[in-house]
């Protein structure tokens, strides 16, 4: 939970603005705006979903699918889990970037602080290596006599960065209405102001902005990752923000301009990871299709499948922005961020090599990984800052036999990535909804790998129909119902 300092800080913005078209041409900013907006990059997709969900507009649906599919996880049975760590881990991810973001003057992440647990019993009378182990899950129990662990206090040694965290606090920065940074320059703005049609500069004015982080949260970051319900500008009612600060100025949405200012070129088409980074591992769905529409109605799937989804809760958008899908997520001016730390140079304006190789691919946070993560994608360490001779204590892995999941059943997911338990109630359900004739149903089986995953990944971004978005065409018929 944000503490009174952070709601009462503020940070401080120049806004270049057209005053007659209502319009911010871009902003100039230091250290303190530019290092929240790349932090952005470290925030695993549970973090943002749960800050999302916090938007007062109950009209605003945040991220696609992934709110429905972390409310799942939230309301998901705790006895189909391996262990009661699992469902506190997996909604829970944490950002390695953690403490040093602890030093932005806004805190966008609303993670509490970590804490450690360990069994008090195996840790006065056990001399085996049991006594090393700890948890970061209040509910974990002792792998050595089942007892509940005790919380563990200690004086940390964590280091808190204070000042800049990612770029100089020196430099100043240009940050377009569609979040392209780049590094302030004259000739820089003015070519800026060319590229958007600006012609008569008696029209723009200077504007001062002072933003809280409850702005950040709902304007900056967020808004263009929320969509519309009641909009008609796509397929499934989605209005795309993709000019956040013209929107907190004005109210109002605009297109992001196109300039070629020298970053990255805009990816035109969905590029996935090379072959040969695939684990070759798949899973088994069945799809149950409305012939009419072509729309998914429902899929069915067994718990590795479930278990693939949630993990991806604990990505980091960096990686899925970067890793996952080469600069290309859908979302404009996340792409536009990652594009831009890509292009910026180290030493004068990026602090180092190691801070920008890690907002382009952040690590990923949660130590343990499940054996069905389609994704080439491994857990970080973590240690606690305690050691007992020569040796520091260890993770208690909460998986039993590499997995979260509890072999068990299938279980049914929506289109909207809504899962839970299968039952007869939710097929009636979902058929009396979307009015479907038993005759105008077919079953499908499809096989989902890497590149089913991913295209599944990027759909729930943004869609709310993320199977029929993302599944290919050439699905395998069942025989009739």
């Amino acid at each position: 939970m944000a503490d009174t300092e952070t709601n009462e800080a503020k940070v401080s913005i120049k806004l270049i603005v057209d005053k007659v078209k209502k319009r911010v041409m871009y902003a100039e900013a230091d250290y303190t705006f530019v290092d929240i907006l790349f932090s952005f990059m470290t925030l695993p997709l549970g973090t943002i979903v749960r800050a999302l969900g916090k938007v007062a507009d109950k009209e605003l649906v945040a991220l696609g699918s992934l709110t429905n599919l972390y409310q799942s996880l939230k309301d998901f049975p705790e006895c189909y889990l391996s262990t009661e760590e699992c469902k506190f881990l997996l909604l829970n991810p944490r950002s390695c970037f953690y403490n040093q973001c602890r030093g932005l003057k806004l805190k966008i992440d609303d993670t509490e602080p970590r804490q450690y647990f360990r069994c008090e019993r195996c840790w006065s009378n056990d001399h085996s290596d049991h006594r090393f182990v700890f948890s970061t899950c209040s509910k974990a129990r002792c792998i050595s006599c089942g007892l509940l662990m005790n919380e563990l206090h200690f004086w940390g040694t964590t280091v808190y960065v204070h000042g800049s965290v990612f770029v100089s606090h020196i430099a100043t920065f240009i940050v377009t209405d569609d979040f392209t940074v780049i590094p302030y320059t004259a000739a820089t703005s003015i070519r800026l102001l060319r590229d958007l049609g600006i012609t008569d500069t008696s029209h723009l004015e200077e504007r001062k902005l002072e933003i809280g982080c409850e702005q950040v949260k709902v304007h900056i970051f967020f808004f263009h990752m929320l969509t519309h319900t009641n909009a008609l500008s796509s397929k499934d009612g989605a209005l795309t923000l993709d000019s956040p600060l013209t929107y907190l100025v004005f109210n109002k949405n605009v297109r992001g301009f196109d300039a070629d200012l020298g970053l990255v070129t805009a990816f035109d088409h969905f590029n996935i990871m090379k072959k040969e980074t695939s684990s070759g591992m798949s899973l088994l769905l069945e799809v149950s299709l409305q012939k009419s529409t072509g729309k998914v109605l429902f899929a069915e799937a067994k718990e590795d499948f479930v278990e693939f989804l949630f993990g991806c809760l604990s990505i980091p958008l960096g990686t899925v922005i970067g890793t996952l899908m080469n600069g290309a997520s859908s979302i404009s001016c996340m792409d536009n961020l990652f594009k831009s730390i890509s292009s910026m140079g180290v030493g004068r304006y990026l602090k180092s090599q190691d801070l920008k190789d890690n907002l382009l691919k952040p690590p990923f946070g949660q130590h343990y990984t499940s054996k069905h993560q389609l994704f080439p994608l491994t857990g970080t360490l973590i240690n606690v800052p305690v050691r007992i001779g020569f040796k520091y204590l260890t993770f208690k892995d909460p998986r039993v036999d590499e997995i979260f999941l509890k072999q068990a059943g299938s279980f049914f997911v929506t289109d909207d990535l809504v899962i839970t338990p299968s039952s007869s109630s939710l097929t009636l359900n979902i058929l009396n909804k979307f009015k479907v004739p038993l005759d105008d149903i077919e079953r499908y089986e499809i096989s989902i790998g890497l590149e089913e995953g991913l295209r599944m990944l990027k759909a729930s971004l943004r869609s709310r129909e993320t199977l029929t978005n993302s599944l290919p065409h050439h699905l395998i018929k069942r025989s009739e119902l």
